[in-house]
């Protein structure tokens, strides 16, 4: 464990190979990591529409809408996990962790959107799940809990649509 942290993140500019992942088990993670955003999404709208309801007055918040926005966090927690392991390894394949070879790659706009563009946009929309899951569940009455997992969870699908590489903006790209 200590050879693969430091072959792998303290020696920025080292001339020591990186740990790689097998092509096989990449492309897995990247099918996973694609095809799990579709269920997030799914997640997602659901919570915004049972906090629509709640905030409007229609459901109570402890039942199926607090239950939908905690399964959205966690769907948004577990593909965070899984991004971590795709966004250092995408990274050391592409740059050796040398600074150098970093500013380079940034000139590429597919490695720009990946490792800047589409990490810090889904970093922000965790935070905002989280968030509007932690304001809800303190809120004093139920309209106001659903009103805050709707705005939150609201802000967050919009970040994450303009955030998630697209096919049709991204050719290189597929649908999974």
């Amino acid at each position: 464990m200590i050879d693969f942290i430091t072959s792998s993140v303290l020696l920025f500019g080292s001339s020591e190979a990186t740990i790689q992942l097998p092509e096989g088990l990449a492309k897995a993670l990247i099918a996973a990591h694609s095809g799990w955003r579709y269920i997030i999404l799914i997640l997602l709208v659901m919570a915004i529409i049972y906090g629509k309801q709640t905030a409007s007055g229609k459901k109570p918040f402890e039942g199926g809408t607090k239950k939908m926005g905690m399964f959205t966090m966690i769907a948004v927690d577990i593909q965070l996990l899984g991004g971590l392991v795709l966004y250092f390894f995408f990274m050391a394949s592409q740059t050796m962790f040398k600074m150098g070879k970093l500013k380079d790659q940034m000139g590429i706009s597919e490695f720009r959107n990946i490792a800047v563009e589409h990490a810090i946009g889904m970093l922000i929309a965790l935070v905002l799940i989280h968030i509007g899951y932690s304001k809800a569940k303190k809120a004093l009455n139920d309209t106001e809990a659903g009103k805050k997992q709707y705005v939150f969870y609201l802000i967050a699908l919009i970040v994450i649509l303009l955030s998630i590489p697209w096919p049709f903006l991204h050719p290189e790209r597929g649908w999974f």
